[in-house]
């Protein structure tokens, strides 16, 4: 059998747009809760023009933040954005704007690194290469009934798929295995008075949490693609997702937006509400003799737009890999996981941190910290040490303009990984101004984990 012939032949299929344009509106709900989260926190100031540094991504360290009016606006546009993908009015571009500017906004520091924020990212991307607004916007009254081809909801399917993939391949390491941490180390911080302590806070919960959650991310791509399957793993899936929401504090909307894209995977008859709806619309194209207009027969919109696509998703099944070629541990370092989809696989209690900085006349002084960045920042100094190294950097140029000349800055970080005992991350007795680093050499400077 020629699966590959069959496969284009399916991407090329017709299905109704109505479940991906439900997507689509909530999608652009939660992404306007999430913009105006931002506003209501104070992250332009807060995190990029209040901290005496940014610590930017290897190789985008020429990337910096724009001057606080500009940055607000950029943010107030993504607003705008989200309300037009959700309203469906200006889509495309809307996604497009939207998916272009919030990466902006999030390589400006990697302290605020998130999976979360990632993934909403991809996705606006990808929605802005389908019919999403066709139906369900503001502007469908001017189209007739329409489907669209297959591969437009498929390819945010594939994208929803290679998230739990690879959050369940990350979950392949000793320590989620044989020690169950670091979901043993999360639960038994939970308090004692949290609704559902009582019932997660022993040997069972920790380890149903564990090879649960690793069951599910690595059954999920057969279960969601399998149609006689997903009707009763969704039931799982669904729980994991509430709960996670309940248990884990930091994880914002993601759940709920996982929550909601798993209708991306089923068809109309198989949701209720929208085979109902779906239903009087073909009663009234047939009462009617409304032809149904198809977007397109290809399985794409153009060459270059399945090229790019092609090019997408490659990159999206290479680059998380890149951290099991790299020399330094990926979870312990940072190098290497993030954009990576490894997702609680580590934590880390927090017990010291401490930089020092002597100039040449041995003079010593202590930095404070909490002055200079803020609390994002110093936790990222926790699990980065690269950002150690840019931190030292900053303060060397700091006394530059002060006329103070060459300092030397060493720093002490003591962490307890995953459960152990803590221990130091850096060695206390390297200049960080001079440290050198190497995304493809062992960084000497750093302690490996005990």
């Amino acid at each position: 059998m020629n699966y590959y012939g069959a496969f284009r032949t399916w991407l090329s299929g017709h299905t109704s747009p109505y479940v991906l344009s439900m997507f689509r509106i909530l999608f652009g709900l939660f992404m306007t809760y999430q913009i105006l989260d931002y506003f209501r926190i104070g992250l332009v100031r807060n995190m990029f023009v209040l901290p005496a540094i940014n610590f930017g991504y290897d190789y985008l360290k020429w990337l910096k933040p724009l001057p606080e009016p500009v940055l607000n606006i950029i943010l107030g546009l993504l607003l705008v954005c989200a309300v037009c993908i959700a309203l469906g009015v200006f889509f495309k571009w809307a996604c497009r704007i939207f998916a272009l500017g919030y990466l902006y906004i999030f390589l400006l520091d990697k302290s605020i690194y998130n999976n979360h924020i990632y993934l909403f990212i991809l996705l606006a991307f990808l929605l802005s290469f389908t019919d999403a607004a066709k139906p369900l916007s503001v502007t469908s009254r001017k189209y007739k009934v329409e489907s669209i081809p297959n591969w437009q909801p498929f390819i945010l399917q594939a994208q929803i798929i290679i998230v739990y993939f690879f959050g369940g391949i990350a979950k392949l390491k000793y320590d989620w295995l044989f020690r169950c941490e670091p979901i043993r180390t999360l639960i038994e911080n939970i308090p004692d008075t949290h609704v559902l302590a009582s019932m997660i806070k022993n040997d069972f919960g920790i380890s149903l949490f564990n090879y649960g959650g690793l069951l599910l991310d690595l059954g999920a791509p057969l279960w969601l693609w399998n149609r006689r399957i997903r009707k009763w793993a969704i039931i799982p899936i669904i729980l994991f997702h509430i709960l996670n929401s309940i248990v884990f504090k930091d994880i914002g909307i993601f759940p709920f937006v996982m929550l909601v894209s798993l209708i991306l995977f089923y068809s109309v008859d198989e949701i209720p509400i929208i085979r109902r709806s779906w239903g009087k619309v073909e009663a009234s194209k047939k009462s009617k003799d409304i032809t149904l207009i198809k977007t397109n027969s290809k399985p794409g919109f153009n060459k270059s737009y399945l090229y790019i696509l092609i090019a997408f998703f490659i990159f999206q099944l290479l680059f998380p890999l890149r951290g099991y070629f790299l020399p330094n541990d990926m979870d312990w370092t940072t190098i290497g996981n993030r954009f990576a989809w490894r997702m609680k696989v580590d934590t880390r209690e927090f017990k010291e941190i401490t930089f020092t900085v002597m100039n040449n006349q041995g003079q010593t002084a202590k930095v404070e910290i909490q002055k200079l960045i803020n609390d994002m920042q110093i936790l990222n100094l926790f699990i980065d040490p690269r950002s150690s190294m840019d931190f030292a950097k900053m303060l060397q140029q700091e006394a530059n303009e002060m006329n103070i000349g060459s300092i030397r800055v060493n720093g002490t970080i003591r962490v307890g990984y995953n459960g152990r005992e803590p221990q130091n991350f850096i060695n206390p007795n390297q200049e960080l101004t001079s440290a050198e680093y190497s995304p493809f050499k062992t960084i000497e400077w750093v302690y490996p984990v005990q």
